[in-house]
């Protein structure tokens, strides 16, 4: 066995660059590039070997280590899991700030590979700067909180860790059922040893993304379920675009007449011109699928991990009779409240379920209804989102103006606050693949950091993220990013004066306006924000509007922009789309006022119908 002398940092890169996949019969970089923001925890050993490679391995300067990460993120979930981002920074801060990030990529079962600095593998010069020192285990770093938020952690403290290390990383990236990100948690002096590594290690590895077949016993009784179902319901969720498995759920919802509802992170997996798509479900959903889903008998969850704001809780299927049917290629998601599972790629199992139940049919009555119950969501939705003169307008007003005039393969995304819901509801697909959102940790700053990794990973598609006020400031340096990078975005700033969606549900529990809009906080010198000429400091566009006429306009000159454009506008933060789902969250169970009686009598209502475990 012939071998190559390395330091473990050059070992790391050149390993990755050979790290290869297919995608769509092309040979492609499993690790597209790198983000990073260099440190004396990374900066002469890890970035001394990207720079060297950088044009096989290209790396991205960041400005905050979670938005970075945020960015990497959501382009692996653009590109469907099958490339990778690289996420390094320093030791200290850097790593920890990388934290949060890496909480979004689990949540939302994306993968990232984390390679942050930490201290010292041999402790000579300890305590190092940075270094959080814990008196009674001298082997924890701050490093060490990765381990929650991660689905593989390792800390390299000898250089040939990495052989046995890194292969196992990308395997659980990869793996449909398990991926997450991973964490390499590289001490500093092991970066810059070198060591005799075999050359065999970096021969061109050419992954693939394996397609787990259903158990046949799983698949039987599935549609025994089915054919026993009289009002049955689809929810596709986000694994339907990760097994690019929107024409199996097309052909399954035809042949079967079964309607179809989909998660926010499973939005755009139907358009809304097909003939069975009935728009978003649970919390943030339509009242079409959630007053299909309080009579189903029978839901069919493909490729969604059943959160509350999908399930309303659980409190969402009335039906004294319902069952669960739940396709996924993770065995803990799809075995959720005594389902019947069948553990599989979500592309597979729709065509091995649908070949067992042959010409089945649901009731064509129960289609003619969620058709009613379509029509009816879709005329409240245009009314309330349609043109106005009104002083303020609503999110959904603001959302419509853009909506009405964009083209059918822009991308919208959202990732926390209000606009989630307004924009689910309003942005129905003309075409798949065109609504993006993290709502798996809800992450605010994730608007235009991932808005901007989405636009790199759809570089020909016009990319409209909606921002409120609150998370434009808790992060927007990525405006720039765009901007340095030539990766236009079109920003909706929609100001409504703070955190409006939790001063309205702090209004709904029944408390008093505190501390979420600015005008109810501990500010003696409240001034206005300029969000457009803010912007233009960081060299993008932007204007600020004051009326949807107005905002329509100055959309249409975004569209014709070279580069990023911000468009700001005051709206109202207390119209909203109706809610017609349950949602459990905290309540006083004293309550000291009327609003709080009215509060707990609600949430005590919505418990009663709170499936348990089943």
């Amino acid at each position: 066995m012939k071998n190559i002398q390395l330091t473990c940092a050059q070992a790391i890169v050149k390993f990755l660059i050979k790290q290869k996949i297919l995608i769509d019969g092309k040979k492609e970089p499993l690790f597209p590039g790198a983000f990073g923001i260099f440190g004396h925890g990374n900066v002469a050993c890890l970035g001394q070997a990207l720079q060297e490679n950088k044009k096989d391995l290209p790396t991205w300067r960041g400005h905050h280590e979670q938005n970075m990460a945020l960015t990497g993120i959501a382009y692996s979930r653009a590109k469907r899991r099958k490339q990778i981002f690289i996420a390094t920074s320093s030791v200290g801060p850097g790593s920890t700030n990388m934290i949060t990030a890496a909480a979004v990529a689990l949540s939302n079962r994306l993968p990232i590979l984390f390679l942050p600095g930490d201290t010292f593998a041999n402790r000579m010069p300890d305590p190092v700067l940075q270094q959080v020192e814990h008196f009674n285990n001298p082997g924890i770093t701050q490093n060490d909180a990765f381990k929650p938020v991660v689905r593989y952690f390792d800390r390299i403290t000898r250089p040939e860790q990495i052989i046995s290390s890194l292969p196992q990383a990308i395997e659980i990236m990869l793996d449909p059922a398990d991926c997450g990100p991973a964490c390499l948690s590289l001490s500093q002096d092991v970066q810059g040893e070198k060591f005799e590594y075999p050359e065999e290690f970096f021969k061109e590895r050419i992954h693939t993304i394996r397609r787990p077949k259903p158990d046949d016993y799983q698949i039987k009784k599935a549609a025994e379920i089915i054919k026993n179902s009289k009002n049955p319901l689809i929810i596709s969720g986000g694994g339907v675009f990760y097994s690019d498995s929107m024409n199996e759920l097309s052909n399954f919802a035809k042949k079967h007449n079964i309607p179809v509802t989909q998660t926010v992170m499973g939005y755009s997996t139907m358009t809304k011109d097909h003939s069975h798509f009935l728009g978003p479900i649970g919390g943030l959903g339509g009242k079409a699928a959630n007053n299909m889903a309080k009579k189903t008998d029978l839901a069919i969850a493909v490729g969604t991990k059943l959160a509350d704001f999908t399930t309303g809780s659980w409190a969402n299927f009335e039906n004294s009779n319902f069952k669960l049917v739940c396709i996924n290629t993770s065995r803990f998601d799809a075995n959720k409240h005594l389902a019947q599972a069948v553990i599989g790629d979500a592309k597979v199992s729709l065509m091995e379920l649908s070949q067992s139940l042959g010409n089945w049919k649901a009731n064509s009555d129960w289609y003619d209804l969620s058709r009613k119950e379509l029509k009816n969501w879709n005329n409240y939705v245009d009314k309330e989102s349609g043109p106005t003169n009104q002083k303020l307008p609503s999110y959904a007003h603001a959302v419509g103006a853009i909506y009405r005039n964009s083209n059918p393969s822009d991308i919208a995304v959202t990732a926390a606050g209000g606009l989630v819901g307004e924009v689910v509801q309003v942005w129905r697909p003309k075409e798949l693949n065109t609504h993006e959102t993290e709502w798996g940790f809800s992450c605010m700053s994730y608007e235009i950091s991932g808005a901007l990794g989405i636009k790199m990973a759809n570089p020909d598609k016009e990319v409209i993220t909606f921002v409120g006020d609150g998370s434009y400031l808790l992060y927007n340096s990525d405006i720039y990013s765009s901007v340095i990078t030539d990766n236009k975005l079109i920003i909706i700033v929609c100001d409504n004066g703070g955190h409006a969606v939790i001063n309205r549900l702090q209004l709904y529990k029944g408390g008093k306006e505190f501390n979420c809009l600015l005008k109810s906080s501990k500010t003696p010198n409240l001034v206005p924000v300029d969000f457009a000429s803010h912007a233009k400091s960081m060299g993008a566009n932007g204007e600020h509007v004051n009326s949807i006429n107005e905002l329509e306009n100055a959309f249409k000159r975004a569209k014709k922009s070279k580069k990023t454009y911000v468009i700001s506008i005051h709206t109202d933060g207390y119209q909203w789309l109706e809610g017609s789902a349950y949602w459990e969250s905290p309540t006083l169970s004293i309550p000291t006022t009327e609003e709080n009686k009215k509060a707990l009598k609600e949430h005590l209502e919505g418990k009663k119908k709170q499936r348990k475990g089943v």
